[in-house]
C-alpha cells in the first residue's frame, strides 16, 4: 500500500508505505535488542505524519517536535506511546499532555519547577542532558540533581534518560566518544533508569550506544544518515517519490542564455528541456547547475537558475518528448545525491517537497 499527495500542479510527491517498513526492520536488524522510537516530527519529514504512524505501527514510541503535534495523534486514534521532544512550556501544556497520556522530554529546570506545582496529574517524563551539543538539556553539572528532583515529584511516574549525538554521521568524529562517555558514566549512576542516545547514524555505528532505546529518524525515510554510506549500501529504501513531467522540448543555439540571470549560455546547438517543477513545489531554489534529475533513464544536468513553477535540464543525448515522466528524486534518484549537488542535506528537501501536498491514501 501506498500514499500519493496530490493538488493542482503538475508535480506530485508519492509516498511508499513498503519501503517505510522495509526501512524500520533495517533499524531492527542494526539494533534487535533495543526499544524503537520513530521519530515522525515535522510531518514526518514531510512524509505526512499520519501515513508514517500507520507505516510503523510496528515501532514501540513515535518521538513528535511540539505537543500540538502529539496532540494530533492522539485526535487521530494513535494509542501508541508519544513523546514531545520539546517538552512544555506552559502549566496548560502540562496538564494537555497528561491528560493524553504523552511524555515530554525535560530539557529546563523551569519544566521541573511546573511539575513540583502540578501534584495533580502523573506521566512519564524523559530528562534530557547536553553531552555536547548545546541545543536542548540540561548541563552535566545539574544532570544528577535533575534526575533526583524527578525521581521524588510526586507528579512523576517514571523518569528516562535521553542525549543527542552532534556528530554522528561521522563515525570517527572525537566527540562522539566523548558525548558517549558522559552519557553513559551518567548512566551507570542511574543503573535502573532506561535510557536513549542512539540517533539513525549512531544505530548503525556505534552498537554500545543502543542502550535500551533507539531513536531513528531520517534512516525511516530511506536516506543515509552517515557521511561514508549510500543509502542503498545500508539497504535502505527510498519512501518518497519526487515526480513531475517534461513540459517542453526547446532547441536552442549556442551562445543562447537560460533563465533568470542568464546565468547558463549554451556552449553549443542544442536540446533542453523544461521541467514542471519548480521552488513552488519544494525543489530547492539553491540548487546548482549540473544538479541531476532524471529522464527516460538518464541523468540530466539542471542548467541554469530554478523558477518558482520550472527548471531547465540538459537534454544533449537524451530521448525525451514533452509529457516524459521526470523523476526529481526517489527510487532512480537518490534524495541524498540530489541534496549533495544543491548544498544541504536531504532532511530540508524532503521536508520542503512533502510541505506543499495535501495527503491522501490510495
Amino acid at each position: 500500500m501506498s500514499a500519493m499527495k496530490t493538488h493542482t500542479r503538475i508535480a506530485r510527491v508519492g509516498i511508499d508505505a513498503e519501503a517505510l517498513r522495509h526501512n524500520l526492520q533495517r533499524v531492527r536488524a542494526f539494533s534487535p535488542n533495543s526499544k524503537v522510537i520513530a521519530v515522525i516530527k515535522a510531518n514526518a519529514y514531510g512524509h505526512g505524519v499520519q501515513i508514517a504512524a500507520n507505516a510503523l505501527s510496528d515501532a514501540d514510541a513515535f518521538a513528535l517536535a511540539t505537543p500540538n503535534e502529539a496532540i494530533f495523534l492522539r485526535q487521530l486514534g494513535v494509542s501508541k506511546p508519544l513523546i514531545v521532544l520539546q517538552g512544555f512550556l506552559t502549566i496548560e501544556e502540562l496538564i494537555a499532555l497528561a491528560d493524553l497520556n504523552i511524555q515530554p522530554v525535560i530539557h529546563q529546570s523551569e519544566q521541573i519547577d511546573l511539575l513540583e506545582q502540578c501534584s495533580d496529574v502523573k506521566l512519564n517524563v524523559w530528562l534530557k542532558i547536553d553531552t555536547g551539543m548545546h541545543r536542548l538539556g540540561m548541563s552535566l553539572k545539574v544532570a544528577e540533581s535533575s534526575c533526583h528532583r524527578l525521581q521524588v515529584c510526586t507528579s512523576v511516574s517514571e523518569v528516562r534518560l535521553m542525549s543527542h549525538f552532534a556528530n554522528a554521521d561521522e563515525p570517527d568524529h572525537p566527540m562522539n566518544y566523548e558525548q558517549w562517555s558522559a552519557f553513559s558514566h551518567l548512566h551507570e549512576t542511574f543503573k535502573q533508569v532506561e535510557a536513549s542516545m542512539a540517533n539513525s547514524a549512531a544505530l548503525i555505528t556505534m552498537p554500545n550506544s543502543h542502550l535500551q532505546w533507539v531513536r531513528p529518524g531520517i534512516m525511516l525515510y530511506g536516506s543515509s544518515p552517515l557521511k561514508n554510506k549510500t543509502a542503498s549500501e545500508l539497504d535502505l529504501k527510498p519512501v518518497m517519490q519526487f515526480e513531475s513531467k517534461l513540459l517542453a522540448v526547446q532547441s536552442l543555439k549556442q551562445g543562447d542564455k537560460i533563465g533568470y540571470g542568464s546565468t547558463w549560455q549554451c556552449p553549443e546547438d542544442m536540446k533542453v528541456g523544461v521541467v514542471a517543477a519548480g521552488y513552488a513545489d519544494g525543489y530547492p531554489r539553491h540548487a546548482r547547475t549540473g544538479t541531476p534529475v532524471w529522464i527516460n533513464n538518464s541523468l540530466c544536468p539542471l542548467l541554469g537558475r530554478v523558477s518558482m513553477d520550472s527548471l531547465c535540464v540538459d537534454l544533449r543525448g537524451v530521448d525525451a518528448k514533452i509529457n516524459e515522466r521526470v523523476v526529481l528524486w526517489g527510487k532512480e534518484l537518490s534524495v541524498d545525491v540530489v541534496a549533495e549537488h544543491a548544498g544541504t542535506i536531504a532532511y530540508e528537501l524532503l521536508c520542503h517537497a512533502g510541505a506543499g501536498f495535501m495527503s491522501s491514501v490510495e
